[in-house]
């Protein structure tokens, strides 16, 4: 019989840290991102300073959203079969962003993105404990909130870089 690779106990608890943690970089950078990018960009996409607020709001209210509905969908269907479909919302939202004409499209694209950012964060981090030995856990879970540190410097690095570009 084939083992299943999709269960905790069977996958290495380092790379499972490495791959959930990834989630952790990319909604950290998303996060800080999204309002860097609003505040460069607002000009050239045209929208009021206003609309960066109700932007934002949206974000923050979907990832609150989404993070108080991720857990009981992963207990529910899945860990990773949430944590795939959070991956998905995060890089159609992503997309709608950079491709959006306006505010709408950036709208749908924020929610898209705090959806999948809330959601994925207790799947990812429930997900890192289960593969975690006692021995290891704390370390595991540590370096996820690495990862996200890491996000929130890169994502401020290219904000800076961008930003001095003109």
């Amino acid at each position: 019989m084939r083992p299943d690779h999709s269960s905790p106990s069977t996958a290495h608890p380092w790379w499972v840290a490495l791959i959930c943690g990834m989630a952790s970089y990319i909604d950290s950078a998303a996060i800080v991102s999204s309002g860097t990018a609003l505040v460069l960009y607002q000009h050239s996409i045209g929208i009021t300073e206003g609309q960066i607020g109700a932007l934002s709001a949206t974000l923050t209210l979907s990832i609150a959203v989404g993070a108080l509905t991720g857990g009981r969908l992963g207990d529910r269907y899945g860990r990773r079969r949430v944590f795939l479909t959070t991956m998905a919302m995060i890089v159609i939202g992503s997309a709608l962003l950079v491709l959006a004409p306006g505010f709408a499209m950036l709208m749908v694209g924020m929610m898209l993105v705090g959806l999948g950012s809330g959601a994925d964060l207790p799947v990812s981090l429930a997900s890192i404990s289960e593969a975690a030995s006692d021995h290891n856990r704390g370390r595991l879970v540590g370096f996820s909130q690495i990862l996200w540190f890491g996000g929130i410097i890169g994502a401020n690095v290219f904000g800076i870089i961008a930003g001095g570009l003109g």
